[in-house]
């Protein structure tokens, strides 16, 4: 007898629906189904008989959870990456215009700019890299 992947993997389901044949209902309270739906929500279960089979044999239950104090962080850092974008545009055009110059005493002027802005992006850099380590350390 051949049989194809496909129709192996509907013979396991069958199966299986075939050994969960008994049929067995309760009642509870509110703050119990409350608690249940909560549990499902979080759990890699995909219905609510699954995830009770699973509390009834004691399985154990993964419960993913979400931590919004990294979506704070991340959005620091997207705005302190911004910056960091912002200011070597600024650098880009002070560039441009230095080579486009021909007069020593304002190519000058302009090194001095270049330098303030390359002064703040290291400063941008360095608070990006500590939020990292502080955030991160195994990074």
């Amino acid at each position: 007898m051949v049989v194809q992947p496909g129709k192996l993997k509907a013979m396991t389901k069958q199966s299986k629906r075939r050994n969960l044949t008994k049929l067995v209902e309760s009642r509870i309270s509110v703050e119990q189904y409350q608690q249940l739906v909560d549990t499902l929500a979080k759990s890699q279960n995909p219905t609510m008989s699954s995830l009770i089979r699973d509390i009834l044999s004691r399985k154990t239950i993964v419960c993913k959870t979400h931590d919004e104090t990294y979506d704070l962080l991340l959005d620091r850092m997207q705005a302190i990456q911004m910056e960091i974008h912002a200011i070597g545009v600024n650098i880009n055009q002070v560039t441009r215009y230095f080579n486009s110059l021909k007069d020593p005493l304002r190519k000058k002027s302009l090194v001095k700019k270049l330098e303030k802005q390359l002064v703040q992006t290291g400063k941008k850099v360095d608070h990006l890299e500590m939020e990292i380590k502080r955030h991160f350390p195994k990074w």
